[in-house]
């Protein structure tokens, strides 16, 4: 599929477009006529070395396209003689996609007597194919070929860039090149000498690893908490991320230092475009399930579900048929509705007023902007190129992926928070707040083994509102409830540090006493009868007058006559102290009773 040479690259060009060639090579035509007539006057300056120590050659270069045949450099030279050139404004010379062969001409001028070695590279990772000459006074004294068409191996340097190094004599060197590439023509040329090119490798490496870093790091981390809880939205910002991050180091070339193996001269493009894909339909299927934008913009995320399936499989489309030109177009369609749909939804969220859509809405614009910043910068439209606004891209991106880790951080908190009080009250009774029978169990099982390990005492005291029906037939449901509140707050003040209260069913109220003899029970029960009795209901009804019943079972010496499995002896005292409230009640009430 990839196998391509450069023999049958332009066979390529010539034979896959038709009318719709020629009509681009007319328009192209038509643009560079216009372009030449408003810059017909400026002229490509010379480069001074020592002087000039580092920068781009946008501005000092002349170029042309070619036309229908691949021109020799005797006949290049001929038209670099001519008037009809080209000349660069700005630092990136950008002339599109799948367009024709441009060739390109500076002229270096060494005035010192000493001979300087500096590196030229053109740092666009993708090109095809690169051929430079260099022409001293009159004769050719070097020849350099590369391109990500090249074997890693083969290449002029082992660099993630076309890049050589010379040492230029005395004199003034013509330096002539030759581009050609299916994929975008963005041409930053740049000019170093060593010293402030290793500068430059090194300065770079620290920025990539700090912002891959923190991008890897944010990553693994969320796909790591996936594994655990399972939450699609941690999945698939993992995957955008990593997505993201093998894009970035495709098209810088740091990729292909390592996987650029001899799989043609288009392999690199073709890898370039779907990892470009990758990282925008995660990204766009991560929003999705973040803002849960299918329940209040069912449009726009059954636009941005197709978005994500068609535009991949019209590319697979192209891929089948070999046409990178097609595939590469559709890769950049999707590319910019990725960055236009994560505002829109980001919008949609706000009107919605969801929770983090303000903040979604920040990282998604300030990721479009630094995007569109290091696209102008490369196209070399109004925006200078340099390692800054090449890099802008991956710095919004970068502070995107903190905000958007923020969000996913406060969701998670707030899921935790949801899932604490869920467990409260799972195990709370949510009228007085006490523990209900669940939450009883759980937190008494606890200490059970405690218990029977040191043989110390348990007991529980059973408690029932004494006429506590006459109360709801009377004064009715809603003066019943702010009783059992009342009762409940006073049972659980008179309990002691370690003692476990709980609403047992209506009136019913239940504490476990651990460390306490069925004797120190007893005394503990009639304490908590008499402060039920003392209850003020005056904000209720002035005449309104409660008392309790409390049954109590517990052991003696911490000796269990039942099996001392939790189970068996917390239901052997409930019956025990059951029996007891049931002898509490029938003797009068307001008192509390044992089972002998």
């Amino acid at each position: 599929m990839f196998k391509r040479t450069r023999a049958n690259s332009k066979s390529y060009r010539g034979s896959g477009c038709g009318i719709f060639s020629r009509l681009k090579l007319a328009i192209s035509s038509i643009f560079a006529m216009l372009f030449l007539f408003v810059s017909g006057s400026l002229f490509a300056e010379t480069i001074d070395i020592p002087k000039f120590t580092q920068g781009s050659l946008g501005k000092h270069t002349e170029y042309f396209r070619e036309q229908d045949n691949k021109l020799s450099l005797e006949a290049a030279l001929k038209v670099f003689a001519s008037n009809k050139l080209l000349h660069g404004t700005s630092n990136s010379i950008s002339l599109g996609i799948d367009v024709a062969p441009v060739w390109m001409k500076f002229t270096i001028n060494n005035r010192s007597p000493l001979a300087q070695h500096y590196r030229l590279s053109v740092e666009t990772p993708w090109i095809d194919y690169i051929d430079t000459w260099l022409i001293q006074d009159g004769k050719m004294v070097k020849h350099i070929a590369g391109g990500d068409g090249y074997p890693f191996e083969s290449r002029p340097m082992q660099y993630r860039f076309y890049a050589f190094e010379h040492e230029y004599l005395t004199g003034q060197t013509e330096v002539i090149m030759r581009v050609e590439t299916k994929g975008p023509m963005a041409l930053p040329v740049q000019f170093s000498s060593v010293e402030q090119a290793i500068h430059r490798d090194i300065a770079s490496g620290y920025q990539y690893g700090a912002l891959y870093g923190i991008m890897l790091a944010l990553a693994l981390y969320n796909l790591v908490l996936f594994g655990f809880i399972r939450q699609r939205e941690y999945g698939l910002y993992g995957l955008y991320l990593l997505g993201f991050v093998l894009n970035s180091l495709s098209y810088t070339g740091q990729l292909h230092t390592i996987i650029t193996y001899d799989f043609g001269a288009y392999f690199q493009d073709w890898l370039d475009i779907f990892l470009m894909i990758t990282y925008s339909v995660a990204g766009l299927h991560f929003a999705r399930a973040l803002l849960h934008t299918k329940d209040y913009a069912p449009k726009l995320d059954r636009f941005v579900l197709r978005t994500t399936l068609y535009i991949p499989l019209g590319m697979f489309v192209g891929f089948v048929f070999n046409h990178l030109f097609f595939s590469m177009i559709l890769a950049f369609i999707l590319n910019t509705c990725f960055v236009m749909l994560f505002i829109a939804m980001g919008v949609k969220a706000l009107q919605a007023q969801k929770p983090f859509a303000v903040i979604f809405v920040l990282s998604s614009v300030t990721a479009a902007v630094c995007i569109t910043i290091s696209t102008l910068a490369v196209a070399g439209v109004l925006v200078p190129y340099n390692d800054y606004t090449f890099k802008a891209i991956e710095v919004g991106m970068a502070f995107e992926a903190i905000l958007l880790a923020s969000i996913l951080a406060r969701q998670f908190r707030m899921a935790q928070i949801d899932k604490l009080i869920a467990e409260k009250y799972a195990r709370t009774d949510p009228l007085t707040e006490l523990n209900n029978r669940r939450g009883f169990k759980e937190l008494t099982e606890s200490k059970w083994q405690d218990i029977i390990e040191d043989q110390h005492n348990v007991s529980i005291a059973l408690i029932d509102i004494d006429y506590f029906k006459q109360v709801n037939d009377t004064y009715g449901h809603n003066i019943g409830d702010e009783v059992l509140k009342l009762v409940a707050k006073a049972i659980a003040d008179s309990c002691r540090e370690g003692d476990i209260a709980a609403r047992w069913g209506g009136e019913e109220f239940i504490v476990f006493l651990p460390n306490t003899s069925r004797d120190g029970a007893i005394m503990q029960a009639e304490h908590i009868r008499e402060t039920v009795e003392n209850i003020s209901f005056s904000t209720l009804n002035s005449e309104l007058l409660l008392t309790a019943s409390i049954g109590v079972a517990g052991t003696v010496a911490g000796k269990f006559e039942l099996s001392p499995t939790y189970q068996d002896t917390i239901e052997s005292l409930v019956k025990s102290a059951d029996r007891a409230l049931y002898i509490a009640k029938h003797d009068g009430k307001n008192q509390v009773k044992i089972v002998s």
